[in-house]
């Protein structure tokens, strides 16, 4: 039986990926500070092996320890999707440091402890929910972009030094467009727009087809090479 850990999976696209691997048949280690957000999905599949960890990402120190205990407590793991995740509409200067702590120092802390384990282990696979805002800036929340940007970019050097040291770890960026989730409730004339399960689902396809980057959904291959080329006098019309 094949093990997986996600990361934030209380709500949203992490709720809904665990949700599909317990249905697929894996062993599931799921976080989130919201305990309560864990037990419930526990107690929806009472026969399945489902292990839960209360963790908040934002202590980087007691988050890697809880990451090791739930590795431990499932007697080892495949999978460790990093999703917690965060974005503050018209951030104030407290509010983009939280983002930071959390999309950036918290991913990295967690990131390099996952591929501590797998390099020990011999194999793995780290799955990182970056974000198309990885691609650019943005004037309307330039720490947010800053962040997921850090998270494709780390994602990026995790799998060369893979590569390199021969370490046998597969390192899969995960880039949704607009997905239907809590997060995006207060966004206007969001434009392909997709439900959390279809997200979820082209999640899953991808970390199973151990892609280097992923799309989701995959129309938004489109947009990015758009975004990467446009020119900035056009670009910063739009963010």
């Amino acid at each position: 039986m094949k093990k997986i850990i996600i990361i934030g999976a209380s709500i949203g696209i992490g709720k809904t990926l665990a949700e599909l691997y317990i249905q697929k048949g894996y062993e599931v280690g799921i976080t989130s500070r919201r305990e309560n957000l864990l037990e419930e999905i526990k107690a929806k599949y009472p026969n399945a092996p489902v292990f839960i960890q209360k963790m908040d990402v934002a202590d980087v120190h007691q988050a890697r320890k809880q990451l090791n205990e739930l590795i431990t407590a499932m007697n080892g793991v495949d999978i460790v999707v990093i999703n917690a995740g965060v974005g503050v509409p018209k951030a104030n200067f407290e509010e983009q440091l939280f983002t930071i702590d959390i999309n950036a120092r918290g991913f990295m802390a967690l990131a390099d402890a996952a591929y501590t384990y797998f390099s020990e282990k011999g194999s793995g696979q780290i799955v990182g929910l970056s974000s198309m805002a990885a691609l650019r800036g943005s004037g309307f929340a330039p720490e947010y972009h800053a962040s997921k940007a850090f998270i494709s970019s780390y994602m990026e050097g995790l799998q060369i030094r893979s590569w390199n040291r021969k370490h046998n770890i597969t390192v899969t960026d995960i880039r949704p467009g607009f997905v239907d989730t809590e997060m995006t409730k207060s966004n206007k004339g969001m434009f392909w727009l997709a439900t959390v399960e279809k997200a979820a689902q082209q999640i899953f396809d991808a970390i199973l087809a151990k892609k280097r980057i992923a799309y989701i959904t995959k129309r938004w291959w489109i947009m990015a090479q758009l975004m990467k080329n446009l020119p900035d006098f056009l670009y910063r019309k739009f963010v």
